[in-house]
């Protein structure tokens, strides 16, 4: 899905530019979970296009992540700019409380694991609740 204007998008210099943006494209949640994808350059620019990706289990698994470790690492080279490499925003998104759960963790360990071994920077970790959107990484 790319975002309006994406070229005109303030720059992602601070962690709180990164959880502003992720909170006005996200939001609070609305499905039961999925996981969005957001890339930057290395510039500090988000790219226009921002990758949902639904149907998520409650619980990790390999394949899926597998999968997302390609594609991260066949981005890696689209991403660096003279000013450095560049790096995703990963917002995992469910419904119910704004509490950190057992699942959430998982999710977290094992999207900090993908990024590690496709060798991409991860510029934040996200949570989207029926409370809103907070960092848990």
């Amino acid at each position: 899905m790319p975002i309006p204007n994406a070229a005109d998008a303030p720059l992602l210099l601070t962690d709180a530019d990164v959880l502003r943006r992720v909170t006005d494209l996200v939001g609070t949640a609305a499905v039961v979970r999925q996981l969005w994808v957001m890339f930057v350059d290395g510039d500090c620019r988000q790219t226009p296009v921002v990758m949902p990706i639904s149907d998520l289990p409650e619980h990790p698994e390999s394949g899926p992540l597998d999968s997302l470790a390609v594609v991260l690492a066949g981005l890696r080279e689209e991403l660096t700019t003279d000013l450095g490499p560049g790096s995703v925003i990963l917002t995992l998104e469910r419904r119910g409380p704004d509490a950190v759960l057992p699942a959430d963790r998982e999710w977290r360990r094992a999207l900090t694991l993908t990024c590690e071994r496709a060798e991409m920077g991860l510029r934040g970790l996200f949570l989207s609740t029926d409370a809103g959107v907070r960092r848990i990484a």
